[in-house]
């Protein structure tokens, strides 16, 4: 039990080092591009070109999954407090905030079920 908990821990690290890395990549290179988004793109160059299997971040990474949604709801919640601050201008606003984060949570996980389907495929045409 320990050990599996060592080795999500480990394989988060890999995850949150590769983030750092994009980080550190537009932090060099003054680039207008976010870090964490060059981040993504080297995480999926690395998984695509096969430098980092799958199974060393498997776990971790279903843990990052499945926790996600915690990571919307403070944002929310900092929206209910300053609700009675706007105005009815401020209502286009809200709603796009809300759109968005659900458009993003939407792709966000359609994307993964796709890799994974993908992922799955090419295993098992690996096992043939």
């Amino acid at each position: 039990m320990i050990l599996k908990w060592i080795k999500v821990v480990l394989q988060i690290c890999i995850i949150y080092l590769i983030t750092l890395t994009g980080n550190w990549i537009q932090q060099t290179f003054d680039l207008p591009i976010a870090g964490s988004i060059i981040g993504l793109l080297l995480f999926f160059l690395l998984l695509q070109f096969k430098i980092i299997k799958t199974e060393w971040i498997n776990d971790g990474a279903n843990l990052l999954l499945s926790t996600m949604i915690f990571f919307f709801i403070p944002s929310i919640v900092g929206a209910m407090d300053l609700v009675e601050s706007f105005n009815s201008s401020f209502l286009v606003i809200i709603v796009l905030i809300l759109a968005s984060t659900c458009i993003v949570a939407l792709l966000s996980g359609y994307i993964a079920e796709k890799m994974m389907k993908h992922n799955y495929i090419e295993e098992s045409s690996d096992k043939l």
